[in-house]
């Protein structure tokens, strides 16, 4: 069976013989991953500016632009990108090479000319070792909490400016009570892909996307591209989350589920609460997140039962 779009693998392959690059795409792709190829490696990071998630990087050592070894050392540096996989693909013999290949992070190397089943190996291996990474989110394969304070602090640590949004589900928890866990991770996943798609689409510099866990989430984009952002997840979440209600409930605006207390209680329809925090000065990681979660307790107390609601606050750089 095909694998969803949300699910298919990424592989980028970076090599500067084209004949290579089209090998392994015929192979992989016969395999359904999805394939992606560049000559350079500029091209390349510039990519993973852009889209830091793919699962897989086969790299060649000798590139006409940046070596293989920058290249990789450069991926480990970005906490974005730090997780990713990487194989290498030389044609170096030398013991000392493979040896440095290893320090600066590369998680595999094969020989050229290589053999297609072995290289098939190597990569289902790495793959599917890489999924069970804990430092992603097991359901959305996002970065988790660790990597989320990783990236924020060196950004504070660099004097970036940058805003800082905290999604927040609101009556999840009576969903899945009502629906079931199973249901309850259908709307995790969709809600990530509501996220990436539309932080993809507007965003036109860096950015991140962490999953701290349950149905909280993280953005971290540029200030002047934050708003749209918003207001695009907003829009596509509200829209597309009546579905995942059965006719009757989605019809009534609510479910009826017992709470906390043992109490029949109305929930309504899941809607998003999102506080952003814009950061221009240097300031405490602890900070920012008391911030944050000062914003997440007034946006639960003006709760709108039909809508979804951000609120942004300047005021930590007074």
């Amino acid at each position: 069976m095909e694998e969803s779009g949300l699910n298919k693998k990424t592989v980028l392959i970076v090599d500067d013989d084209p004949s290579v690059g089209l090998l392994v795409s015929v192979i992989l792709k016969n395999l359904n991953y999805n394939v992606i190829s560049f000559l350079k490696g500029k091209d390349l990071l510039d990519y993973l500016s852009k889209d830091p998630s793919p699962n897989l990087i086969l790299l060649d050592l000798k590139l006409p632009d940046i070596d293989g070894y920058e290249i990789c050392k450069k991926i480990r540096e970005n906490p974005l990108t730090a997780s990713i996989p990487i194989i290498v693909i030389t044609g170096v013999e030398e013991l000392d090479s493979k040896i440095k290949l290893i320090e600066i992070g590369a998680d595999d190397y094969i020989n050229k000319p290589f053999d297609v089943r072995e290289l098939k190996v190597r990569i289902n291996r790495i793959i599917k070792r890489k999924e069970n990474d804990s430092s992603l989110n097991p359901i959305t394969k996002l970065p988790g909490a660790p990597l989320i304070e990783d990236y924020t602090r060196k950004k504070i640590e660099k004097n970036e400016y940058f805003s800082y949004s905290y999604i927040d589900i609101d009556n999840f928890k009576a969903f899945n009570d009502a629906y079931g866990y199973p249901k309850g991770d259908e709307i995790i996943k969709f809600t990530a892909k509501i996220i990436t798609d539309s932080v993809k689409n507007t965003i036109k510099n860096e950015y991140f996307i962490g999953h701290i866990g349950g149905d909280d989430f993280v953005i971290i984009t540029p200030l002047d591209q934050t708003i749209p952002t918003i207001e695009e997840i907003i829009k596509k979440f509200d829209s597309e989350i009546p579905f995942f209600y059965c006719e009757k409930d989605r019809r009534n605006g609510y479910i009826t589920v017992i709470d906390r207390l043992n109490n029949l209680k109305q929930f309504p329809i899941m809607t998003l609460s999102i506080a952003i925090v814009d950061v221009k000065k240097k300031i405490h990681y602890a900070k920012l997140i008391e911030k944050i979660f000062e914003i997440k307790r007034y946006l639960k107390s003006r709760l709108n039962k039909n809508t979804s609601i951000y609120h942004r606050d300047r005021r930590l750089n007074d």
